[in-house]
């Protein structure tokens, strides 16, 4: 295995270690004295959320930074006119933004939900689904109508194909978008 794929999460979780530095607690398990383990839990979160602004603002810089870093990287291959590393630095400039808000939608609802909502949750999502599935199957069928019309003035078998193929992938799309969450017993 090459040193820079081994060396790099080393290199993080020392970074790690040094920026958030913990006491350790080397004393042996007393059974009969000591805290119990919700109060240990309720000091763990509380340590946790100490560090909360920190790692806020530790997390927005690191992707900032490499949203920076892809902006450089692309004006390099523009200038040099180097393809791969063009497609390189598009493809951070598309993702990181995307992985920036992917991750902190996912902390907020891991800290937001509970036992008794998270079956909420499920269902607004199930129910998410479903209705863009429904908005698709229209757009599909509408977008179909549109190459029909054009196949039908311009004689063009192309559009014909299309109109076939859109409309028979918007059936099935219905049928699956309607069927699939009670067959999974999610509705």
């Amino acid at each position: 295995m090459n040193i820079k794929k081994r060396g790099i999460p080393l290199l993080m979780v020392v970074v790690a270690a040094i920026a958030f530095p913990i006491q350790a607690f080397a004393s042996p398990i007393n059974f009969n004295q000591g805290s119990s383990f919700s109060s240990d839990v309720v000091n763990w979160t509380s340590n946790i959320n100490a560090y909360a602004p920190t790692v806020s603002f530790l997390f927005s810089a690191i992707f900032v930074l490499m949203f920076l870093f892809g902006v450089v990287r692309l004006g390099y291959s523009i200038i040099t006119k180097t393809g791969q590393v063009m497609k390189g630095s598009t493809g951070l400039l598309i993702w990181v933004p995307i992985a920036f808000f992917l991750i902190r939608i996912f902390l907020i609802l891991l800290f937001t939900i509970n036992s008794t909502n998270i079956t909420l949750i499920a269902s607004d999502m199930i129910r998410l689904i479903r209705t863009t599935g429904y908005f698709t199957v229209l757009g599909m069928v509408l977008i179909g109508f549109a190459m029909f019309l054009f196949f039908k003035f311009l004689k063009h078998p192309e559009f014909g194909r299309w109109s076939k193929r859109l409309w028979v992938a918007a059936g099935l799309l219905f049928v699956l978008t309607s069927i699939m969450p009670v067959v999974f017993g999610a509705v």
